[in-house]
């Protein structure tokens, strides 16, 4: 992009965006030459990372450190896209990052959470002046003309690690699948119920997750896991869809209209992986998208036994929806999940057991499960947990995130008061 054109495509770009241009090394001229006639940069899919922090802060250290950030943030870059994007280091601080099945926003959030993680691993947080992203106008003969996203300029309303949403659209009526006839015979319908989740590290609420029962008339006794299990694949998208649109009804009318920070989905393998119900999976994911301020984060359920390249199909048909997704356990793994390593998963969560347990017996569970995700993704979320002292042990074996459960004794002593 050369003078006068160059100005004349920042002048049509809101102000918080500022002109910079990168040089880069041959030795992926061949790369960037295939995409510099692609429509992806047309469409603003193309974006540029920058670790200019990390090289400033390590200083000296820098040379004998570089190869242990860059193999870092690839992995990062590549768990964090899954199989909808790529990355390629094209100079000594910036990573190409193109998501050809992911809108420009979406993609820009996508690259400003992955720097933010990088940030925090290396430099123990992340300013909001190191969070250095730009978006590619154009690649040019040596060099790449590209927009810097500029926080401080951006609309106060908004924040690093949200994408416009849309206005709140109706959620679908849960009438249509609830209560519904299983093919087994019995009548099933799904309960569900709004649960406050915590961040461990500052004990802030990052939003609720959606908790669900699924229950037999005429009786209502609650299916146990196993039975879940059982169900055909017809059933548990019903009571899928029965649980998100009962929830969805539900937080808008706990909240009103205040919009929370975020919103944690269950949704099953089995749903993902079918065309029919990924379809009525998206508008409950639209819908969902209009009740949250930051995104949603999706909980894919019954993973065990799935094979990694499956679910990285799966993943990707839902990534476009989700600021985070999350793998959600039935139980505590008996071996290192790092096979899922590169999956797309952002973390993983698991309920707390029922039923009462020492000390002891809790300290050995959350040290199972978080040794067995960790060579997998960062994130574990631990849900029901029945006190601070509880709280306290898993964030001392690595958990990121925690909910209590109903009554929940000592909440209020960390700072967080019970749902």
């Amino acid at each position: 992009m050369q003078g006068e054109s160059a100005a004349a495509t920042v002048a049509e770009r809101p102000e918080w965006l500022a002109l910079v241009r990168r040089l880069t090394s041959g030795d992926v001229r061949q790369t960037l030459d295939q995409l510099k006639g692609s429509p992806l940069v047309r469409e603003g899919r193309v974006c540029l990372i920058g670790l200019d922090a990390i090289r400033h802060r390590m200083g000296s250290r820098w040379a004998g450190r570089r190869e242990t950030v860059y193999a870092y943030a690839q992995q990062t870059l590549r768990r964090q896209m899954g199989a909808h994007g790529f990355a390629l280091r094209i100079s000594e601080v910036d990573f190409l990052v193109a998501q050809p099945t992911v809108e420009r926003l979406a993609g820009q959030t996508h690259c400003l959470n992955c720097l933010r993680d990088i940030l925090d691993h290396f430099l123990g947080e992340a300013l909001p002046g190191d969070l250095i992203v730009h978006e590619v106008m154009a690649i040019g003969d040596g060099e790449i003309d590209a927009l810097k996203l500029d926080i401080g300029r951006r609309p106060a309303t908004q924040t690093f690690e949200e994408s416009p949403r849309p206005p709140r659209a109706p959620p679908p009526k849960q009438d249509r699948w609830a209560p519904f006839a299983a093919q087994d015979g019995r009548t099933l319908r799904a309960s569900c119920a709004l649960e406050p989740v915590f961040q461990l590290r500052t004990f802030g609420r990052i939003g609720y997750r959606l908790t669900r029962r699924v229950l037999a008339s005429p009786n209502d006794r609650a299916l146990g896991m196993e039975e879940q299990r059982q169900l055909s694949s017809a059933d548990i998208e019903k009571i899928d869809f029965a649980t998100l649109a009962r929830g969805l009804n539900r937080l808008e009318q706990e909240t009103d209209t205040e919009r929370q920070p975020s919103l944690i989905l269950p949704v099953s393998y089995v749903t993902l992986a079918n065309q029919r119900g990924r379809n009525t999976l998206a508008d409950f994911l639209r819908a969902a998208q209009g009740a949250v301020q930051r995104g949603l984060i999706c909980e894919v359920c019954d993973i065990e036994g799935v094979p990694p390249s499956a679910l990285v199909a799966a993943i990707s048909r839902i990534r476009t929806f989700s600021l985070f997704v999350v793998g959600r356990l039935a139980a505590p793994p008996a071996a290192s999940l790092e096979p899922f390593k590169d999956v797309g998963l952002n973390g993983f969560s698991i309920e707390r057991p029922t039923g009462s347990l020492s000390d002891a017996e809790f300290a050995e569970f959350a040290r199972t499960v978080t040794l067995a995700t960790k060579p997998a993704a960062r994130g574990m979320m631990f849900f029901g947990l029945t006190g601070a002292k509880e709280v306290a042990m898993a964030s001392l074996y690595g958990a990121t995130h925690a909910s209590f459960a109903p009554g929940a004794i000592g909440a209020h002593n960390v700072g967080m008061a019970p749902p």
